[in-house]
């Protein structure tokens, strides 16, 4: 056996007489005796090879050359050659017993490593035990984040979505049917568990979501079991569920089950700025300038002053022409019901509630893109507001002035009785916009809203994908295509989880978008897999396989019985104390 280091393509190669399972992880073990250390590699594989393919391999590569050493060597009867991503390099102090591991830029640590003549061809070997690697993959994938699934080649090893990454956003990718929404309920229970530690605890910071729900299967389920199941098992506890969950269309109808613990959305007209309406569609320049000008002379009223036949702003010489085209870009405001002018608006409770770390699923099945694309854009416009107004305030009288100034008058005035109670930190010191709960904008069919063409002028989506983690502002968008997305948007996914893709376009961009190492082949591999997606992250050293568990299955076995105990922990932390008076 050999065991030698590649750094041309950052791997460790080891010669081997016998197969290695190809998707799982090796544990290897080198001894400094000078320093009185031992050092202890874990490996991920990414590729094996016969002895005849590797040589032939080389030999295609410039400048790469066989040695005679290798040579000599390949001629024994060595048959295999696998080539390994060092993830994790744990070094233990023989003296002190002191332990260090590291599990980001391993490759340069063990160049340092190589420096000091510990590791050589020789010097290094497969440990003897190899069932405990387990233990050592631990050390990436900690419990403090939000359960997603386990590693498919170590079943025990669960994988957890980092917390303090959440805020970088993330991409889920995959063809129709390969389990993107199965995927999303895994995170959603994972996501509540996180709350009810949390509120267990009485430390932490919750995690807010606006789960856009395009077929209306989260509540009560893709199959069988969803959010409204996870309520039941909680008995419906208002710290962890809030007083509703569940988001619908004015004058729609909710699902008999759930009615009691949902809401219809009604959105105010003069809670729209300009900015918003661009989310709905191609406005060109002297459109953009139209309703700008309508903006300017009445902010309350300028929406039905452009639905007004005939109307034009006093100033700005914009054309009848130019007046009309705006006017039909939004004509079907006219006809929504989720959209009113000066109606009773939700949006003030909906903000409040992400705000103090809610869920909030909304079925947006019965309405058009352009109702959803619009309510995404107000409701994440005015919580990037709030937050941005929030991060340059250092007391509550500047905070007030400036989301006066910034925030519509109709939602400002329904939601200023809620400004101490969420943002007050201690007299009148404002908390930072990093002490609230992290919130996460779902944005479900992005390709219709992340286009180039719908982010010529200013976007919300785009600002959030860039500034958005200094806000604990956070993307997850879901699509079934990379190419049609805004490459902005795209740069900004740190962590992309890709399930199964059926066009052959799609995985070639998708291997050049998602980095950590993937390749189109990876991606092939996918092909035919269900409940099989590959992870890539700034916190992962390589792509990992994620076997995400079907999510009937895993809230029978894992999930309702943690509910049910944690609904059993608030009662007891509840109960009153025995009366003391005597009768």
């Amino acid at each position: 056996m050999i065991i030698r280091i590649n750094p041309t393509e950052s791997v460790i190669e080891i010669f081997y007489e016998n197969y290695v399972h190809l998707h799982g992880f090796v544990k290897l073990e080198a001894e400094d005796k000078t320093e009185k250390k031992d050092y202890t590699i874990i490996i991920q594989i990414l590729k094996e090879y016969t002895i005849q393919d590797y040589i032939m391999t080389r030999q295609k590569l410039k400048n790469v050359k066989m040695t005679e050493y290798i040579t000599a060597e390949l001629e024994t009867e060595l048959l295999y050659v696998i080539q390994g991503r060092p993830i994790i390099l744990m070094e233990r102090d023989k003296k002190s017993k002191k332990v260090k591991n590291f599990t980001t830029n391993i490759f340069f640590l063990i160049e340092d490593i190589m420096e000091k003549g510990v590791l050589k061809p020789h010097s290094m070997k497969i440990s003897e035990i190899q069932d405990d690697k387990a233990h050592y993959l631990e050390t990436i994938f900690t419990p403090d984040g939000v359960y997603m699934g386990s590693l498919a080649s170590e079943a025990n090893v669960n994988v957890y979505f980092p917390y303090k990454y959440l805020m970088y956003h993330f991409f889920i990718a995959g063809a129709t049917g390969t389990g993107k929404s199965n995927l999303n309920q895994v995170f959603l229970d994972g996501l509540l568990q996180h709350n009810a530690h949390v509120i267990l605890k009485g430390k932490g910071t919750k995690i807010s979501m606006l789960a856009i729900d395009m077929h209306d299967e989260y509540a009560l389920g893709c199959i069988k079991y969803g959010v409204n199941d996870i309520c039941k098992a909680a008995d419906y506890n208002k710290k962890l569920i809030g007083s509703w969950f569940y988001l619908y269309p004015n004058k729609g109808v909710p699902p008999a089950p759930i009615k009691s613990m949902a809401q219809p959305c009604i959105i105010n007209y003069q809670e729209i700025k300009p900015v918003d309406l661009y989310a709905t569609g191609t406005f060109n320049d002297l459109q953009v300038g139209a309703v700008h000008s309508a903006y300017s002379e009445n902010h309350e009223e300028y929406i039905e002053n452009l639905l007004t036949e005939g109307y034009s702003p006093l100033r700005g010489g914009h054309s009848d022409p130019t007046m009309a085209a705006v006017r039909r870009r939004l004509t079907w405001l006219e006809y929504s019901e989720m959209f009113r002018s000066n109606a009773s608006s939700k949006l003030p409770e909906i903000v409040k509630k992400l705000e103090k770390g809610g869920i909030i699923i909304f079925n947006v099945s019965m309405i058009s893109d352009l109702e959803q694309f619009l309510f995404n854009s107000v409701l994440a416009r005015t919580l990037f507001d709030i937050r941005k107004a929030l991060k340059s305030s250092t007391d509550i009288d500047t905070l007030k002035t400036k989301l006066k100034q910034t925030l519509p008058e109709n939602f400002y005035k329904n939601y200023e009785n809620s400004i101490d109670k969420l943002y007050i930190k201690s007299g009148k010191e404002v908390k930072d916009p990093t002490d609230l709960p992290i919130i996460i904008f779902t944005i479900e069919e992005a390709p219709s809203i992340l286009r180039p063409e719908m982010m010529r002028f200013s976007n919300v989506f785009k600002d959030i994908s860039r500034q958005g983690r200094k806000f604990n502002l956070a993307l997850e968008v879901i699509s079934q295509q990379y190419s049609p997305i805004d490459d902005t948007i795209l740069s900004n996914m740190n962590t992309v989880i890709n399930l199964p893709l059926r066009s052959d376009k799609e995985k070639q961009v998708a291997a050049r978008s998602i980095g950590g190492g993937v390749q189109q082949s990876d991606l092939e591999s996918l092909t035919g897999t269900v409940g099989i997606a590959l992870i890539s992250g700034i916190w992962l050293t390589n792509f990992q396989k994620l076997k995400i568990p079907l999510y009937d299955d895993y809230f029978e076995t894992t999930s309702k019985s943690f509910y049910e105990d944690f609904s059993k922990k608030m009662r007891e932390i509840n109960l009153s104390p025995p009366p003391t008076g005597l009768p």
